[in-house]
């Protein structure tokens, strides 16, 4: 390998030279470097060139006699000394840019001072070898032969080069990345390549390595500052998009300072134009829409009412109770919005979204009449969210519906007031919106006696259930709840107390208004005094059990009780554990039912709470930790067919026994909404699957279709092509009398015809004609029938 590398160095030397001479020309003309570094590098390359081509001549010439031979032979090896260290000094001045710019060092480094020095003594003793052979000589046949001082010519330059290294762990923090790098790596190659070169002649081991990791060097520095010039341009289009980010939201700002004032007109249109705003972007989102066109819909949501500023204040004020000639009047609002937003050529969807929001997808609205997809899409996607938004708001007369309710009227008015794809899509948001953060938040609570306890730690109750704090989910995971609590100054200690509520509704909040009972489904189950005093207002019993306090529990300070209370529940059962100093209350609670949920808020008289804290230990009971005080209601104990009765719940909580589909195969079988039932889609649903166990959600599942009897697709994913055909026939005679209809219970026959494949299944009730044709997948052959559904009891399941 060595012989090799001996017998081409020649060409090696002229390949790196040329290279060397090209960088140096392309850094001559290069204009993205500063003046400095540029004429430091064209000074390394050159020098670099300069090294190795004279190297490459001495080794020409050495051993010819003619007299050329003899000055090019001379020639050549000085100037691959003073090279060396050329080359070694311009590494210095460019670490010493690098310092000044990158590392932001301000003083040449002493360590760059003193290698300066080593350097020029260098020089000064590469000349002074010329005239007294102190590094070599020649002989009389014109060879190279080195001499005792050889040595010398090493010192220096590695002094330099470990002078670096030391700059260069000094600053390591000022400067990182590809300049240092390379710079370390030129020192630390030219060393190794040193000690090479000193016991191995015949071979320029330090030229060409030392040459090659300058290359190196040009390239990693063209590298940083390709780097730097990327940084530059997108700092550039940041500052473009910046500008441009301004002037949308100088835009945004004015056109919602705009619809503020607008909606401010009326206490209950408070930040209506900005909620429909959101929620048309995020309907506009999930149907697939881009980023311009989410936009598009944002801004037609916010600019939708803008009409109203034509209209006169007692109209827009008025509720309900319009005349004709004011409802006339108030309805040109779309199309005085149309006008006023008509000369925006930028945004034609605020000009669509302010005229069309009102037109019904049935060609009933106004003011054009239009029906279906000739409606403008943002319009369809405006009116959606405008009609979600009005009834998640409070007006004068009625309270905020709960999301269930919505959820149910958004399905009553899809394909009749709306678009039906994007009521899908909004009906999904409100399923997936589990905490009911959509809705309409300025005013709410303070519209409520509630208090959030959970967050501030802390509550002051005066009369019994002025003050009342929000819910908290009692579930089957133990929650430990500790607080102190503290007599109102004047007030008995036994009297002024903390007391515990349980109870259920849509939003977590305790309520006392009928009509917010009625509408948000309040049920209170039981009143806790902190004392174990109780009264069951809805719950099926109640039982206290007194026990002695645990040992080690802190002592109460003057004036302040401590309680630690532990909470959970299993199915219809509660478990209170109440503790003091003192004593230990064992509370257990029968709910109405397993269906409900049960929530915990706080009231009192008198008191005050402090030091709250509420804290979910994830630890899972089981029914033997609640003793159970009453047999548990149920509604399956009815005539049973050849598959047992099932109660579901809730969402798909329970299946009936599964069996094979069959070409011809009738299911016969009665289904009732169970008593806590009150929407449409609390009843049976009819599932085909696979799975390798013959168990819905088993091993190797797989859902083809699910199909709720009120004509829904439940489905949960697309793996097969389901084709849904709805009819309803002049039997139907609306949903609230559906639902009455199953809270009765009805029977219903279920038919399949199968093909391969392809299975048919129809069905009707009450005026619901139902019909949906399933392509199965390829390799699930073996479909299963299960029934399940959502707070219903399926009995008498008979296969005719």
């Amino acid at each position: 390998m060595l012989d090799t590398l001996k017998l081409y160095q020649v060409d090696i030397m002229l390949a790196l030279a040329s290279v060397c001479a090209i960088i140096a020309l392309f850094t001559f003309i290069s204009k993205i470097m500063s003046r400095r570094r540029k004429i430091i590098l064209l000074m390394m390359q050159v020098g670099a060139a300069i090294w190795l081509e004279a190297d490459r001549i001495s080794y020409l010439y050495k051993g010819l006699l003619d007299t050329h031979s003899y000055y090019a032979v001379r020639v050549g090896n000085f100037f691959v000394f003073f090279m060396t260290v050329f080359v070694l000094l311009t590494i210095n001045f460019y670490l010493d840019d690098i310092l000044r710019n990158e590392g932001d060092v301000p003083k040449i480094p002493i360590t760059l001072k003193i290698s300066y020095v080593l350097g020029a003594i260098a020089l000064f003793l590469v000349i002074l070898s010329q005239f007294t052979g102190l590094y070599y000589t020649f002989d009389e046949y014109n060879l190279y032969h080195r001499s005792s001082l050889f040595y010398v010519s090493y010192i220096f330059p590695y002094a330099v080069m470990i002078l670096q290294i030391v700059t260069l762990f000094i600053y390591r923090k000022s400067i990182k990345g590809k300049l240092a790098l390379s710079v370390f790596l030129f020192d630390a190659v030219c060393i190794f390549a040193s000690l090479a070169q000193y016991y191995i002649a015949g071979f320029s081991f330090v030229d060409i390595a030392a040459v090659s990791m300058v290359v190196g060097l040009y390239i990693f520095a063209l590298l940083d500052m390709n780097e730097r010039v990327e940084r530059a341009n997108k700092i550039e289009i940041d500052n473009l998009k910046g500008e441009h980010e301004s002037l949308r939201r100088l835009y945004e700002k004015t056109a919602t300072a705009l619809v503020t004032a607008i909606d401010a007109k009326v206490e209950y249109t408070k930040g209506h134009s900005l909620r429909v705003a959101e929620y048309s972007r995020e309907i506009a989102r999930l149907a697939g829409m881009d980023e311009k066109e989410c936009d598009e819909a944002y801004f037609a949501g916010l600019m939708h009412d803008v009409g109203k500023i034509g209209i006169p204040d007692e109209i827009i004020k008025k509720d309900t109770g319009l005349t004709t000639e004011e409802d006339k009047f108030f309805k040109q609002h779309s199309e005085i919005g149309a006008e006023f937003l008509s000369n925006i050529d930028e945004f034609p969807s605020l000009y669509i979204g302010a005229k069309y929001h009102h037109e019904r997808y049935d060609g009933k609205g106004y003011p054009e009449g239009l029906s279906g997809e000739n409606i403008p899409v943002y319009a369809r996607i405006v009116a959606v969210a405008d009609e979600y938004d009005s009834m998640t708001s409070k007006r004068s007369n009625r309270e905020i519906m709960p999301q269930s309710t919505v959820r149910e009227e958004i399905i009553k008015k899809a394909g009749t007031q709306l678009d039906p794809k994007f009521c899908e899509i909004m009906v999904d948001m409100i399923d997936h919106d589990t905490e009911y953060m959509m809705r309409y938040k300025e005013n709410y609570l303070a519209s409520r006696n509630s208090e959030d306890l959970v967050t501030s730690g802390e509550m002051y109750f005066n009369e019994y259930k002025e003050h009342i704090s929000e819910g908290i989910q009692i579930t089957e995971s133990k929650m430990e709840i500790k607080l102190d609590s503290q007599a109102e100054v004047g007030f008995e200690e036994d009297i002024s107390i903390p007391t515990i509520i349980l109870f259920d509704s849509h939003d977590a909040c305790v309520h006392n208004d009928d009509r917010e009972i009625r509408l948000l489904q309040y049920v209170e189950y039981a009143e806790i005094w902190l004392d174990g005093h109780v009264i069951a207002t809805q719950a099926r019993d109640i039982r206290v059990q007194e026990l002695p306090a645990d040992e080690g529990f802190a002592e109460d300070k003057k004036g302040v009780t401590h309680y630690e209370i532990e909470a959970s529940k299993y199915r219809d059962h509660v478990r209170l554990k109440i503790a003091t100093s003192k004593r230990i209350f064992d509370v257990t609670v029968a709910l109405p039912d397993a269906i409900r949920y049960c929530y915990l808020a706080f009231t009192g008289e008198h008191c005050h709470i402090m030091n709250a804290s509420f804290n979910d230990t994830g630890q899972q009971i089981d029914e033997k930790y609640i003793p159970r005080i009453v047999q548990e209601i149920t509604y399956t104990d009815k005539i049973e067919g050849d598959i047992p009765n099932v109660q579901i719940e809730g969402y798909r909580k329970a299946y009936s026994k599964a069996i094979p589909v069959i070409n011809g195969m009738r299911i016969k079988l009665r289904t009732m909404s169970l008593p806590t039932a009150n929407l449409i889609w609390h009843c049976a649903y009819i599932l085909l699957f696979s799975s390798d166990d013959r168990l819905p959600e088993g091993s190797g599942y797989t859902e083809h279709c699910c199909i709720r009897l009120d004509g829904e697709d439940a489905t949960e994913n697309n793996l097969a092509d389901n084709e849904l055909s709805v009819h309803k026939g002049e039997e139907f005679k609306g949903w609230d009398e559906w639902k009455k209809l199953n809270k009765k219970g009805f029977e219903c026959t279920l038919s399949f015809m199968r093909r391969r494949n392809k299975i048919t299944l129809e069905t009707e009730n009450f005026g619901i004609n139902i019909r949906c044709t399933t392509n199965v997948p390829k390799g699930k052959e073996d479909v299963y029938l299960a029934i399940t559904g959502d707070q219903c009891v399926i009995t008498d399941i008979r296969i005719l």
